[in-house]
């Protein structure tokens, strides 16, 4: 099975996100990110989505429930809240 959590969000600079970003590889791996891939609107650089897969929903759940997470988030730049979807293969 795999599972796929996909968090769709707009911030304020693609590229200082991006950087933040890659700076948590680590966090990812160490998290259960197995896989990741980044998507951009060609019209709007600021709206990004971002699809991560996990082993477990329950590993995604925690991913995505760290406080971590956020925080990381929050310092690349992310305005608003993102929107946060985890699914499964069936």
């Amino acid at each position: 099975m795999s599972v796929v959590l996909v968090t769709k969000a707009n911030v304020a600079s693609y590229d200082h996100w991006r950087n933040k970003y890659d700076e948590a590889a680590a966090f990812r791996r160490e998290n259960g990110v197995l896989h990741d891939e980044i998507y951009c609107s060609p019209e709007d650089m600021t709206s990004i989505l971002v699809m991560q897969t996990f082993d477990s929903v329950e590993t995604a759940q925690s991913f995505a429930s760290n406080p971590k997470f956020t925080e990381t988030m929050n310092a690349a730049g992310v305005i608003g809240t993102p929107r946060l979807t985890i699914t499964q293969s069936i």
